[in-house]
């Protein structure tokens, strides 16, 4: 039955830095249980682990490190490439937001334009009616009302 053991408290045993214990463990060089809120290894395992180091580095031990560098080489190419991604949806989103803000300072000052057309024709509005345009206007009007009925 294994005895598990904190990451903290076996490098405080065993005098390791806890960032090399844990890369120990991602190499799997020991039994590693990933609980709360720390991992945990198996004390002989990893005592076993030890043994086999004061022996010396072995070709397997420099090959699984290479792999865990490459596999972390990988990872991080990942991250670039998705941030990357990001940043582009990043920039095309500003664009449409710059888009967005032009076509809304524009609805402003169209927006701007009516309502002052708006006070020129209430306030001048009834001056109008009475223009001599308005007269004209309104004569014309009826005098084609006029000849449509002559033609029915």
């Amino acid at each position: 039955m294994p005895k598990w053991i904190s990451v903290e408290k076996a490098a405080a045993k065993y005098g390791f830095n806890k960032e090399v214990i844990l890369l120990w463990a991602e190499m799997k060089r020991f039994s590693v249980g990933y609980g709360e809120p720390s991992p945990v290894i198996d004390e002989r395992s990893f005592q076993e682990f030890l043994c086999r180091m004061k022996k010396g580095i072995t070709s397997e031990y420099i090959d699984t490190l290479e792999e865990l560098c490459m596999q972390k080489t990988r990872i991080c190419d990942l991250y670039v490439e998705i941030i990357g991604d990001q940043d582009k949806e990043l920039l095309r989103q500003r664009e449409k937001i710059a888009k967005i803000d032009q076509i809304q300072a524009a609805m402003k000052m169209q927006n701007d334009r009516i309502r002052d057309c708006k006070k020129v024709f209430a306030e001048y509005g009834d001056t109008f009616r009475d223009s001599w345009a308005e007269k004209l206007r309104r004569s014309l009007r009826r005098l084609l009302a006029n000849r449509k009925s002559w033609k029915s």
